[in-house]
């Protein structure tokens, strides 16, 4: 049973390798990046409006996986959770 998951998942990734493959699918996909807020904020203040902007950006960032994508990093904050050393906007390393 195992198996034919794994199958089906690689079938799967083979498959959206496939359909983003050449330019037309390098545009597709770098207009998904857009829209699908992978590399700016989807906040809104409209609480409405920035859950359906992450449902855009859920279904982008499934698509970047499917294609074995990286991760996109979150923009670092100085002293925050994403300043792999911790050294905050003047780099002193003190939080």
């Amino acid at each position: 049973m195992r198996e034919q998951t794994d199958k089906h998942l690689a079938d799967l990734h083979l498959a959206y390798a496939r359909a983003f493959e050449g330019e037309a699918g390098r545009l597709v996909l770098a207009d998904l990046s857009r829209q699908g807020f992978l590399h700016e904020t989807s906040f809104s203040p409209d609480s409405q409006r920035a859950a359906f902007n992450e449902g855009r950006r859920s279904l982008a960032l499934h698509i970047g996986r499917m294609l074995g994508g990286p991760e996109p990093r979150r923009r670092a904050e100085p002293n925050g959770p994403s300043d792999p050393n911790g050294s905050g906007a003047n780099g002193s390393g003190q939080r």
